[in-house]
């Protein structure tokens, strides 16, 4: 497959990336769209990030359509790579219009094969033009995202889990505008998804991943039986584990494609049973706020009647402020309580809405029992982290081992003081400023695009 073949996109990559090794070699036609699936972990963003030339694999080759991008005598860099990348999360530039994010970078030659006109009537943004990006929802700044890709002129266009920040409903409010691009543009799409029936709405080829290597490809619907692409939940494939009384029960998988994050920007309070971490984390995120960080999720605290025993539990909203007071005890006089099915569904939404805002720093209180299992805000949580979001989470030391299952060991453990976290906070929010100083006066579409995933 390591041949460049005009009418083909031919790519292989071979090495290791920290505790993940990647062999993948794929062959898709340079036309339609081309879908990336397969289990959490797999590799998906690791071959979507060497294609794209942000991950420089020394055994690597690639070619689209003829031209050769890398080889065994060359690399080319990203930023002279003719690419649209789109990732989970928008990242327009807050100071720009809708007009100005999509203008940005497009290139200023006659004769454009794909016209601003064009990407503003097929994307829907005709009334969007002058707002600013505050003012969008997240399917309209997602719309937003596509068509400044679109309008850097690519030749490829990588979708890397566009739709995983949104919620439902506003997946499918975007789907009828991928359908219409794949219907009247010919630029040929890589699209990466964990949902097979996104990839059922418009892809024409499938490439099959797991464990770092292509395990099957073809048309889309000559490999769509196979048991990896079969029906799934929200994050994809799950496992089934056996219990020991011999019945299947299915085990939640490690929900998200974690090994290309930096383990700074995910950082776990590990607690005891006597230590209050729900006020130390409450009391430092809304300092945080207080403050004008940009920050979102949802931190915790504990309510107690006039003798101290606690009574009940109120969930705040970081970027509202509002108050989520829907509890159950657990059981008469407990020292704990837990958010019911409605307040965890607000909680839900509040940590969607902070990915989607592109926050800062994303705060979850707790990943206990309940997250170790599969539920709470397992979801959101792993949505939080494959954002490339910095993550802030308390973590009891009877769930340790759970979690690092969760995240495949990356991150940063924090004394349960606020010293600690401060610290954290403190080195990795300086270190993320110099960057962008660094990066954004100098190139900054290139700085846009390597920011995302990248430590």
């Amino acid at each position: 497959m390591r041949t460049s073949k005009p009418g083909r996109i031919n790519a292989g990559f071979r090495g290791r990336l920290g505790n993940f090794v990647l062999d993948a070699e794929l062959s898709v036609p340079a036309t339609g769209v081309t879908a990336i699936f397969g289990p959490s972990g797999c590799g998906k963003t690791s071959v979507a990030r060497c294609i794209a030339g942000l991950q420089h694999m020394t055994d690597g080759f690639c070619a689209v359509d003829g031209d050769v991008w890398q080889d065994h005598r060359s690399f080319r860099p990203v930023h002279r790579r003719p690419i649209g990348y789109v990732f989970q999360e928008a990242s327009l530039f807050p100071h720009l219009s809708v007009r100005g994010n999509l203008l940005f970078g497009a290139p200023r030659i006659a004769g454009a094969q794909i016209g601003f006109d064009e990407v503003v009537e097929l994307l829907g943004l005709a009334a969007l033009l002058d707002r600013s990006p505050n003012r969008l929802s997240g399917g309209e700044r997602q719309r937003v995202a596509i068509g400044r890709a679109l309008l850097s002129q690519p030749k490829l266009l990588l979708m890397d889990e566009p739709l995983a920040a949104l919620d439902r409903a506003t997946k499918s409010e975007i789907l009828p505008f991928l359908e219409r691009l794949h219907d009247r543009l010919s630029l040929p799409v890589f699209y990466i998804s964990h949902d097979m029936t996104e990839i059922e709405r418009f892809a024409d080829h499938l490439v099959l991943m797991e464990q770092g290597r292509v395990v099957g490809e073809g048309p889309l619907h000559t490999l769509h039986p196979i048991p990896l692409a079969g029906r799934t939940g929200r994050h994809g494939d799950c496992s089934t584990r056996r219990k020991s009384v011999g019945k299947t029960t299915r085990m939640p998988p490690m929900p998200k494609d974690f090994h290309d994050i930096d383990p700074n920007r995910v950082a776990a309070i590990l607690y005891r049973t006597q230590d209050d971490v729900d006020t130390l984390l409450a009391d430092f995120a809304e300092t945080l706020a207080r403050s004008g960080e940009r920050i979102g999720g949802i931190v915790q605290r504990n309510v107690k009647d006039g003798t101290g025993c606690q009574v009940g539990m109120q969930a705040i909203d970081l970027m509202t402020g509002r108050e989520i007071s829907i509890c159950q005890p657990l059981g008469s006089g407990a020292m704990a309580c837990k958010l019911d099915a409605a307040g965890l569904a607000e909680a839900a939404v509040a940590v969607a809405r902070a990915i989607t805002a592109d926050v800062d720093l994303v705060v979850i209180n707790k990943f206990s029992k309940q997250e170790a299992a599969g539920e709470g805000l397992r979801d959101e949580l792993a949505d939080a982290i494959a954002a490339g979001i910095p993550v802030l989470t308390a973590v009891p030391e009877k769930c340790l081992d759970a979690w690092n299952d969760f995240t495949g060991g990356i991150g940063t453990s924090l004394l349960c003081e606020r010293s600690a976290i401060e610290g954290w906070w403190h080195d990795l929010s300086s270190r993320m400023k110099r960057a962008r100083e660094a990066r954004l006066p100098a190139d900054a579409s290139t700085a846009l695009l390597a920011d995302h995933h990248v430590g």
